[in-house]
């Protein structure tokens, strides 16, 4: 997202959703735009600040834009409209990017902000991403009568991991900006051990980069950092419940599992029968999360996180 934005020669600011409560206050909504907008590049800066200091609750002071807190200090859908004003008067598009979005999934204002850009505001683009598509969906609500969001139009980019061939060429094409030449025998453990998953290639990369060279040990170290970051991303979702756990910590041993095993797998676990619909809800939920998929069974499409979880089984209680 971030080099599409960059290579996009369009003004954008871009949030880190990362780091906020599940259902963030105003206040630190309007913490994150600020913070957003003093990252815009200067030369933007200087041709939207007088624009936007005309905003109630917006102060500008060289560089620096400040934005009252208080549910009293600055209107966001006006700070927006002021920004889509200076957009159409220069004939651009501003874009403003949201990362990670699920993870504050309990806020509704922010559904509602959307609804004013995407009606009011047609200079504006707004750019979401999230690692949990299910997640991201149910909190957007775009097939939800109830949503702000309900029936607005989409463009969805689904990434994937990609095949043999794309991980070889994407390698080959780091190492070449980094100048490390490495062994095709690297390449090939490399490729097969990390999956086709891009965030696992570049830090093999990077560390490769940080090496100054290219070996299977990288390739075994990264397969070991990779399996303990997923499993730390797993972790959150097992504190609401030990369920997740044990379904997890059976998938990973069993590679795959049917929906039955799975329940059997749970009332023994707890000793006593489990309505269909718990049963459901706990599979469904992992589903939406990204750490399990449903394809003839249930498996663990992420290896690293497989082999994490192996390692270090999921704690249970």
């Amino acid at each position: 997202m971030n080099v599409a934005l960059s290579e996009s020669k369009h003004p954008h600011i871009v949030l880190d959703m990362r780091g906020l409560s599940y259902n963030p206050s105003h206040a630190e909504l309007v913490r994150k735009i600020e913070s957003a907008f003093n990252l815009i590049n200067k030369r933007w800066l200087s041709m939207i600040r007088d624009t936007i200091k005309q905003v109630k609750g917006v102060s500008v002071l060289g560089a620096s834009i400040s934005l009252d807190w208080s549910k009293e200090g600055v209107d966001l859908t006006s700070l927006f409209d002021k920004v889509d004003a200076w957009a159409e008067a220069n004939d651009e598009r501003f874009l403003v990017a949201f990362d990670e979005i699920q993870l504050i999934r309990g806020d509704k204002g922010i559904p509602r902000l959307f609804a004013h850009i995407i009606d009011y505001n047609q200079n504006i683009c707004l750019v979401v991403t999230g690692s949990e598509m299910g997640l991201l969906f149910d909190f957007l609500g775009f097939d939800d009568t109830e949503s702000p969001l309900y029936g607005r139009h989409y463009t969805e980019i689904r990434m994937r991991n990609f095949e043999r061939d794309e991980s070889e060429r994407f390698l080959k094409a780091g190492f070449q900006q980094i100048g490390v030449i490495p062994r095709q025998g690297v390449m090939d453990y490399a490729v097969e051990s990390l999956d086709g998953v891009v965030g696992w290639l570049t830090l093999f990369g990077t560390r490769c980069r940080d090496h100054k060279d290219s070996s299977s040990e990288i390739v075994d170290a990264v397969v070991a950092e990779g399996g303990k970051l997923a499993r730390a991303e797993a972790l959150k979702i097992v504190k609401y419940s030990p369920r997740y756990a044990v379904v997890l910590n059976h998938i990973a041993k069993a590679k795959k599992a049917t929906w039955s095993q799975i329940k059997s797998i749970l009332e023994a676990r707890e000793n006593r029968a489990l309505p269909n619909p718990t049963v459901s809800d706990v599979l469904n939920k992992l589903v939406k999360t990204g750490l399990v998929e449903k394809d003839g069974g249930y498996s663990i499409p992420d290896r690293l996180l497989e082999k994490g979880i192996l390692e270090s089984p999921l704690p249970e209680d």
